[in-house]
């Protein structure tokens, strides 16, 4: 019997396009292409953690499209403050991209393999700043500041929370689901501290100070309710027994 053998047809395609890119420097946007096919081989391997986390990271290169990798990553490497420090951690992301150049090693050009290092590093870094927050800071980089009226800040987008309300609510309790739909929120360049703010009272009941505080209520939310089912499934499990 022959042995199985894996093959990740996105994760090619993507590694024959960085090793003919004739030499130009390589765009954030075929970098997202490359880090998408990464997560893909990462679910199919059963390591579900570190396909969300990678999904969480893309969307650093995506606010960026048209950037190199190389000059992104000068730029980050400039923004002040290391931000909340947490779970997931960009020292998780830095241990997957490893991984990642180490796949592309032989047939990724140089010039590829120095801008993955050059991520890498950054994230090494900033090893203990959480992901989100990272994400956040590099997406704040790249949209341009809103003038500012002398009556203050602009209003709350309500037409966001309750776009994120339902949908946070009808995945509570399932982790695929809910984690993807709260990595979105996280990401999404629109949504300020004010929408999260008012996300989290209008989900939990309770007012938070932070953007991070209301995070974590929206979270703790969801873990309460998983916790709640798992417990319920186990204390079924023996009564039947």
């Amino acid at each position: 019997m022959s042995p199985v053998r894996w093959e990740f047809h996105d994760l090619r395609v993507s590694a024959k396009l960085l090793s003919s890119s004739k030499g130009l420097a390589m765009k954030c946007q075929d970098f997202s292409s490359v880090l998408r096919a990464f997560a893909d081989v990462l679910d199919v391997a059963g390591a579900v953690v570190g396909r969300d986390q990678i999904i969480m990271f893309v969307a650093v290169f995506d606010a960026h499209p048209a950037s190199t990798v190389s000059d992104l990553a000068k730029r980050i490497a400039s923004l002040h403050g290391s931000g909340p420090t947490g779970s997931p951690s960009l020292g998780e992301v830095a241990r997957l991209l490893s991984a990642l150049k180490n796949l592309l090693n032989k047939t990724a050009k140089t010039s590829v393999l120095t801008d993955v290092t050059a991520i890498e590093k950054l994230l090494h870094d900033r090893a203990s700043m959480e992901i989100g927050a990272f994400v956040r800071m590099t997406i704040e980089a790249a949209v341009p500041r809103r003038p500012t009226g002398k009556r203050g800040a602009p209003g709350v987008r309500d037409d966001l929370v309750i776009h994120y309300k339902e949908k946070l609510e009808a995945a509570l309790g399932d982790e695929e689901k809910f984690t993807s739909v709260y990595n979105d929120l996280r990401a999404n360049a629109a949504i300020g501290k004010a929408e999260i703010i008012a996300l989290a009272k209008q989900m939990t009941g309770s007012g938070a100070r932070t953007e991070d505080a209301a995070l974590k209520k929206i979270w703790n939310r969801h873990q309460s309710l998983v916790v709640f089912k798992a417990k319920s499934r186990a204390t079924g499990g023996r009564s039947a027994a």
